[in-house]
């Protein structure tokens, strides 16, 4: 619980005067700016985010690390921007099952109106004029947004309730459920396909009653390549999608012809950003490092990296394009 009753009291949690508080919370375009989010590797999927700067940021970063943080326990089911949580441990409870079925929720934090956000507030003891300011500090044009600090955790406490229901019906059938931020994932020991199981029905149903709504199911078998938080389950063991480790081979192979001053098909990724890429399979898969490392060791990355500036290839890195504001004229 918060039971933060005066506003005076949050202004003082937050290290900053009434005043100051009350300024920030009423004047946050003034610290916001909205950014296109471009991805090299998926050009067509392009997403938008929120950046805070500021006061504002240093206000929501400290509202996360000494109010929110130490007053609200995760869901037990989500593993998204919990800490000691990751895709990988989301994964783990299912190497058990057999078959498994993924969703989405559809449109996952703007879903959550601010109205959500103030009685969740409320509802942890918070008067009206605290919730109110808590409210206004956490949302941006009515609802959650992507870049702010403190969406993470508190559409995981919008969504406990919602978790409990799925889980209890999951459990009732002998089923195991996760979510990563928006990505549901079930599994068991029998076929979960609509025709099959009623638990696809079941799901969308309660996230329906809740407010939300979800993408389409994707079903199938563990051992079959159906994916949970973009992983694999293979041989009993996580692994990443066989599409991620043979397009780090390609991008190994397509560096060491770039190094040779040979035909490159793109796009240029520098030696760390390949390297990163490496260190994340063996995160996942420690098992698949020694091959990558050793086609990692015969690039000349000198070469490769003095072709691509004389080419004048440009490193693909995501790219964040402001977002132009209306006039109105």
């Amino acid at each position: 619980m918060l039971n933060i009753r005066q506003p005076k009291h949050l202004a003082n949690r937050l290290g900053v005067s009434l005043e100051e508080l009350e300024s920030v919370s009423s004047t946050i375009d003034d610290y916001c700016e909205e950014f296109l989010l471009i991805d090299p590797a998926k050009p067509k999927k392009q997403r938008t985010v929120l950046s805070v700067r500021g006061k504002l940021r240093t206000l929501q970063t400290r509202l996360l690390q000494h109010v929110l943080i130490p007053a609200f326990t995760p869901s037990p089911y989500s593993h998204g921007g919990v800490a000691g949580r990751s895709i990988k441990t989301n994964v783990e409870p299912h190497l058990g099952s057999i078959y498994a079925l993924t969703t989405d929720v559809s449109n996952f934090y703007p879903s959550i109106h601010y109205k959500r956000v103030y009685r969740l507030f409320c509802g942890h003891g918070c008067s009206p004029d605290v919730s109110r300011l808590c409210t206004m500090l956490t949302t941006w044009r009515f609802h959650l947004s992507l870049g702010l600090v403190t969406s993470p955790i508190i559409a995981d406490q919008v969504f406990l309730s919602i978790d409990e229901r799925i889980a209890a019906a999951c459990a009732r059938m002998g089923l195991v459920y996760t979510r990563f931020v928006d990505d549901i994932s079930i599994s068991g020991t029998f076929d979960l396909s609509p025709r099959r199981c009623g638990i696809a029905r079941m799901v969308e149903r309660i996230i329906d009653e809740h407010g939300f709504a979800s993408h389409k199911d994707f079903h199938g078998r563990l051992d079959k390549g159906v994916c949970l938080t973009k992983l694999r389950v293979r041989n009993g063991r996580i692994d990443v999608r066989s599409e991620y480790a043979m397009e780090l081979d390609r991008q190994l192979e397509d560096a060491a012809s770039l190094a040779r001053d040979e035909a490159f098909a793109g796009p240029f990724f520098t030696q760390a950003q390949i390297r990163g890429r490496m260190h994340f399979v063996k995160w996942i898969n420690a098992g698949r490092w020694g091959y990558f490392w050793k086609r990692f060791r015969t690039v000349d990355w000198n070469s490769h990296f003095n072709n691509g500036k004389r080419r004048g290839l440009v490193i693909a890195r995501k790219e964040l394009t402001p977002i132009l504001k209306s006039t109105g004229l």
